[in-house]
């Protein structure tokens, strides 16, 4: 019996200490996963800022008129209007001078400017960041186009004739079926027919419609102008007269554009005018040199040969 007592006692026991062990290991349980979990913070990482580029600048580089002397208008539409100060030229767009006047534009930046003279005519063309894009239409453009990033300048003609640079001070000319170049600072690729030339400072190159352009030549320092002139046969007429000057060069006969032809020669009527004594002629060369001739007009029964009255001769400053 007694040993019946002994080992009731022993199991009673057993289960109690295996009882107070499944406590302990439940309290244990509870105080380091559950209760911790409760008592932790929630830490919310936030996700990391949005990047964004920074903004691209884009560079201005509209055409813009910053200087107008004498009588300048721009086409607008089918219209040509007063051109001013601070107008800004839309691609199109395009800038005539009348005698004695001149335009001068700003290219994106002070670094670059365009001088269009009298008797000219520039049409805008596309002008983006990396290109700046004209058309010489009639006249003469001088160009003083500053060095800046990867950009580059081009001039293109009527008769097909491009010049390009992306630094250099040059004129280009354009009168009839001819087109010029001459570059004082920097150089000037000049292409046309499939060929192009380079013209280096101190050199110029002509080009006729079609062809290739010639061999780039140190510009010369006179000036050529040869002028005849005779009586004419009809009353209406102060004279007629005809005349030489180098290829590339214009002439301007009372201040009226002559057509010059491939090997330099010109001719010119000139009509009878009240207080018309004498005619004057301006031959003006790529490289900016111009002479001027005043030519006194014949009457109709005289036939002795018309001499130059007076003979002017200028160097211009470069562009």
């Amino acid at each position: 019996m007694s040993s019946s007592r002994d080992t009731l006692g022993r199991s009673l026991a057993l289960g109690l200490g295996l009882v107070a062990l499944l406590a302990l290991g439940g309290w244990f349980v509870f105080e380091r996963f559950v209760a911790t979990s409760r008592s932790a913070p929630v830490v919310v990482v936030a996700p990391p800022p949005e990047v964004r580029p920074a903004p691209v600048v884009v560079p201005d580089v509209r055409a813009t008129i910053v200087e107008v002397v004498g009588a300048v208008e721009r086409a607008r539409g089918e219209k040509w209007v007063e051109l001013q100060v601070g107008d800004a030229l839309a691609p199109d767009d395009s800038v005539r001078t009348g005698p004695g006047a001149r335009a001068g534009l700003r290219v994106g930046d002070e670094t670059s400017r365009l001088s269009i003279p009298e008797h000219s005519e520039v049409r805008v063309g596309k002008v983006t960041p990396a290109v700046h894009a004209f058309q010489l239409s009639r006249g003469r453009i001088d160009v003083d186009y500053g060095a800046r990033e990867d950009r580059v300048l081009r001039v293109h003609s009527e008769s097909g004739a491009v010049a390009e640079t992306r630094a250099a001070r040059f004129t280009m000319l354009h009168s009839g079926a001819m087109v010029a170049v001459a570059t004082q600072v920097g150089s000037v690729d000049l292409s046309s027919g499939g060929g192009t030339v380079q013209v280096g400072a101190g050199q110029q190159s002509v080009v006729f419609q079609g062809a290739k352009p010639m061999a780039a030549e140190p510009i010369p320092l006179d000036v050529l102008l040869k002028v005849a002139a005779k009586a004419s046969s009809q009353d209406a007429l102060c004279l007629s007269l005809s005349g030489k000057v180098r290829p590339g060069s214009q002439v301007f006969v009372e201040d009226a554009p002559a057509e010059v032809s491939r090997d330099g020669s010109f001719h010119a009527d000139v009509p009878q005018r009240a207080g018309r004594s004498k005619v004057r002629v301006v031959a003006r060369e790529p490289g900016g040199g111009t002479q001027e001739m005043l030519v006194a007009c014949r009457p109709r029964a005289r036939s002795r040969r018309s001499q130059a009255e007076s003979v002017k001769f200028r160097w211009d400053e470069a562009p």
